[in-house]
């Protein structure tokens, strides 16, 4: 009989785990994904290189696709690509953050990110821009990246527009503002 009880109690226990664990990851995969990357990065700062350059990003916990990167000396530029889904500008603004703080405080080499926000109409082929951002290396503040992740869905300050230097069109006001 104590056999019995001490079968049932790990069978319990275990399906205990699994729904708890099922219940936390159901909140949404950006918060899981950025959960994991930040548990398990080393936090060693790297040269980014053309050689790892889709490596060390497709690591990045993105909810955005990536369209186009390009590493040009100490200039990474990346494309964010924005199709048939529909995003909140707080989503849009965690990936941001992700790539910024990826950027600056993951490696040594670059100096420079260049980030685009890109609509994509596959009905008719077309894109467009929605939001341009040259961030600098140590040309803000580092309150300005907590700033950007806790945003939410509210219009971007100017003070963040400056520090990363933002620029957003008419579409991305019509659509988010």
């Amino acid at each position: 009989m104590k056999r019995w009880t001490t079968i049932l109690t790990a069978f319990i226990l275990t399906l205990t785990t699994a729904l708890a664990v099922a219940a936390f990851t159901a909140h949404g995969d950006t918060w899981r994904s950025i959960a994991a990357y930040n548990a398990f990065a080393d936090g060693k700062v790297i040269d980014l290189t053309e050689n790892n350059l889709v490596d060390e990003l497709s690591q990045l916990p993105l909810s955005v696709r990536l369209s186009k990167v390009n590493l040009n000396q100490s200039i990474l530029s990346v494309d964010l690509k924005i199709g048939e889904e529909s995003y909140q500008p707080s989503v849009l603004y965690l990936n941001m953050a992700e790539l910024i703080r990826f950027s600056f405080e993951r490696t040594s080499n670059v100096s420079q990110l260049l980030i685009r926000l890109v609509a994509e109409d596959k009905w008719v082929g077309t894109k467009h821009l929605l939001l341009a951002s040259d961030v600098r290396r140590g040309e803000w503040p580092p309150s300005a990246l907590d700033d950007l992740e806790n945003l939410g869905d509210h219009p971007l300050s100017d003070e963040l527009r400056q520090y990363f230097r933002l620029t957003v069109t008419s579409l991305w006001k019509n659509r988010f503002e």
